[in-house]
């Protein structure tokens, strides 16, 4: 059975992904700060600010998957942080490029994280799909926009399938950012946040991995792809399932985007901003979504 070398495996993505490459048969490596060939699955080093990589891990890799990079929504955006977010996602894909290219091993496929941040923060009806430019260009479309940029020179490798899953907001009881909604609804005061207008394009974990998983095997699978689920969903409407599906009120007015700002900074963008993205692509596919609608993934990760 193949071997997947992953990276950022010890996030919420990549611990889920991890179990269900295994329980498929897969052989699972992870890139990590430190080598530990002991633990399950072995964690080889590396470390992209120096520019240093364990070669072992990649002469073993049939397959590598990208997920490195730091957190959005931890902190506010000074300019050290923005750099760091660009640089662990960028230069990390720089830095197993060059060292695969070096090394003069082949592997069949490279599939990397995105996020739909490309398509910009702009509030519109517009439905964005793969072929759209953004519809404003800000910080987050500019980072993926390198991103997508640094993952698609492994295209130049021979033999090399290249995948950029496009990722919306993560349905999981595990997610951060989805216990950051559960908290103030839990306690009854459950709101949109800024105007409420906004899109959310989500998709819950398990259908987050099942599409990795899907990248890893079909062979037809190649390109950037919108990993959210079909469901149209401005941010009002989702706060209110997520309040139906508790069992507590839901309240209007909504959290100013005044005092979010005050509070976030410019990485208020995040929940603030959004249009709708497509998931046409995925589903002419042949994929099918086990949680479509919000009530079902809300349901399922309570």
């Amino acid at each position: 059975m193949k071997t997947i070398l992953v990276t950022g495996g010890s996030g919420l993505v990549g611990r889920r992904l991890t179990e269900m490459l295994r329980e498929r048969g897969y052989r699972v490596l992870w890139l990590s700060r430190d080598r530990d060939l002991t633990e399950e699955p072995p964690r080889y080093s590396w470390d992209y600010r120096n520019r240093t990589i364990d070669s072992e891990a990649l002469e073993q890799a049939d397959v590598i998957i990208h997920l490195a990079g730091a957190n959005l929504g931890e902190g506010r955006w000074s300019e050290a942080r923005k750099k760091e977010i660009v640089a662990s996602r960028v230069d990390t894909a720089g830095l197993l490029f060059d060292s695969l290219k070096g090394s003069g091993h082949q592997i069949e496929s490279f599939i990397s994280a995105s996020a739909i941040g490309y398509y910009g923060s702009a509030i519109s009806d517009k439905v964005f799909t793969e072929e759209d430019q953004p519809g404003e260009q800000d910080f987050l479309s500019d980072t993926c926009r390198q991103w997508e940029e640094a993952a698609f020179r492994f295209n130049t490798l021979p033999g090399v399938r290249t995948v950029a899953l496009r990722t919306g907001f993560v349905v999981d009881g595990g997610s951060d950012a989805f216990r950051k909604m559960l908290l103030p609804t839990r306690l009854g005061v459950g709101a949109p946040l800024g105007s409420g207008r906004q899109y959310l394009s989500w998709i819950h974990l398990e259908d987050l991995c099942r599409l990795y998983i899907r990248a890893v095997e079909d062979s037809a699978m190649e390109g950037i792809y919108n990993a959210v689920a079909p469901e149209q969903i401005t941010n009002a409407q989702f706060m209110r399932t997520l309040a139906k599906e508790m069992h507590r009120p839901f309240f209007v007015p909504a959290v100013p985007a005044m005092m979010l700002r005050l509070v976030m900074g410019e990485a208020a963008i995040l929940v603030l901003g959004g249009s709708s993205i497509s998931a046409q692509k995925i589903l002419e596919s042949g994929f099918r979504f086990r949680y479509g609608h919000s009530s079902e993934a809300i349901r399922a990760s309570l």
